[in-house]
């Protein structure tokens, strides 16, 4: 090591003493350059700005230059902070969002072309236009509300500044690990499942929530809303004493998410009088995001790998879009768990609210099931509940689902849309009896 450290020393000494002339004229040219700067700066701003003069370059500036100076500041800023918050969001749904090929048959909009046009136009207001709101209202009139609300595509102004808990890409105001801590005490609601009767032989049950662990809107201090085993026992227990019912009105109005582990042994395995069973798939593209989302969602429900695409689509009679990479089996079977002696009829009240990601294979389920869909409108629908991309500048967040689930055919869940026997409308006057006024 000595050695080695002794050559090293005289290799650097051997070529400093060569080039020692060269270091010498860089350095006095160095001097030089310097010197002619300080001169020749204020006197060229001088010859350029009459109105600034060569001591104000030693003193305060004057206040109408500052104020100029901080206006085009606030400008730029403004301007690059838009134009960058429109590039990572068109990048990244370009990279994850894999609904383009629906939104060209549907809306016939290319995704390139719009992206592009709407570029331009952001370009000539965005330094200059000051309206409160003016980045997101533009965003989703001019870009957003054209592609469509495929996978749920929004912005949401929640705020990015929470604890790292709250703001992965999938669990966004859905997980919180103090509800798995035993240090915290979060109590628990009640109230989640209300049964009324209507009318003689009418019941109508309403379940608010199939997620029992949430969030004070306000304080976004976390609780569980029900529990679990409680809403099982009283529902299994009405399955199976529903004695002079004929109608059965179930109304999951509002539920966005938890139909795989509330809606399937909850709603539906207490009315089957047989084994269900059905396949769906979600696929994905390569990107980073959609697969921390899949990886997440995979997590949540216990499922396996993710693999080609390939290697899933064998007996599809649809054609997927070629973004799509990845994929991974969905395989539900849903046992009978009460006595089926229910004969009547079950009728189940959803929203738009429930058509969204999986969602739409669960309730077809429950219409090969026997159930009655009936489907109502709701204008404060968001669909997809998680999922984000962070928008740095403007503190929003694009939200949408980057799972494309099918059928077992390879149909898109977001190209079938909803499928349903009923509008709510129809079914009031069908069925004679006032419902309570639950949104």
């Amino acid at each position: 090591m000595g050695m080695r450290w002794y050559m090293f020393r005289s290799d650097v000494s051997s070529f400093l003493e060569r080039r020692k002339n060269f270091f010498r004229r860089f350095y006095w040219a160095c001097i030089t350059s310097i010197a002619v700067l300080i001169i020749a700066i204020p006197i060229g701003m001088g010859l350029h700005n009459p109105d600034v003069r060569l001591p104000d370059f030693h003193g305060p500036p004057p206040p109408e230059l500052v104020s100029n100076f901080n206006r085009l500041m606030i400008q730029y800023q403004r301007e690059h902070g838009r134009l960058s918050d429109f590039a990572v969001l068109a990048n990244r749904l370009y990279e994850s969002y894999p609904y383009f090929e629906l939104v060209t048959r549907e809306n016939g909009v290319d995704f390139m072309e719009l992206s592009v046009a709407v570029l331009e136009e952001l370009t000539g207001l965005a330094r200059y236009e000051i309206t409160p709101r003016f980045f997101s209202n533009f965003i989703v009139d001019q870009y957003l509300s054209v592609l469509g609300d495929f996978g749920g595509l929004r912005l949401s102004a929640e705020p990015h500044a929470m604890p790292g808990w709250i703001t992965q890409p999938y669990f966004f105001g859905l997980y919180d690990a103090r509800f798995y801590d035993d240090r915290f005490n979060v109590p628990v609601r009640e109230g989640n499942v209300i049964t009324e009767t209507l009318a003689e032989g009418i019941m109508y049950l309403r379940v608010s929530t199939f997620l029992p662990k949430g969030y004070e809107l306000v304080s976004r201090n976390p609780y569980w809303y029900f529990c679990f085993d409680a809403d099982k026992e009283y529902l299994l227990n009405l399955s199976n004493n529903l004695y002079g019912v004929n109608d059965l009105i179930i109304d999951i109005r509002g539920n966005g998410s938890g139909f795989g582990d509330y809606f399937i042994p909850l709603v539906l395995a207490p009315f089957l009088h047989e084994t269900m069973n059905t396949w769906f798939y979600a696929f994905h593209t390569e990107d980073p995001f959609p697969r921390r989302v899949s990886a997440a969602y995979r997590a949540w429900y216990g499922l396996g790998e993710a693999v080609i695409k390939d290697i899933l689509i064998q007996g599809f009679s649809n054609d997927l879009p070629e973004v799509l990479t990845f994929g991974f089996p969905i395989d539900v079977t849903v046992q009978p768990t009460g006595d089926a002696t229910f004969e009547g009829r079950v009728w189940l009240l959803t929203d738009s609210d429930n058509f969204s990601g999986p969602n739409l294979a669960y309730l077809q389920m429950a219409r090969d099931a026997g159930f009655t869909i009936v489907y109502e409108e709701n204008p404060e629908s968001v669909g997809w509940a998680s999922s984000f991309i962070p928008l740095t500048y403007s503190g929003l967040s694009v939200r949408f689902n980057p799972l494309y689930f099918t059928d077992e055919t390879g149909q898109s869940f977001e190209e079938i849309g909803m499928v349903y026997d009923y509008r709510y409308r129809e079914f009031r006057e069908l069925l004679g009896a006032a419902l309570p006024l639950v949104p």
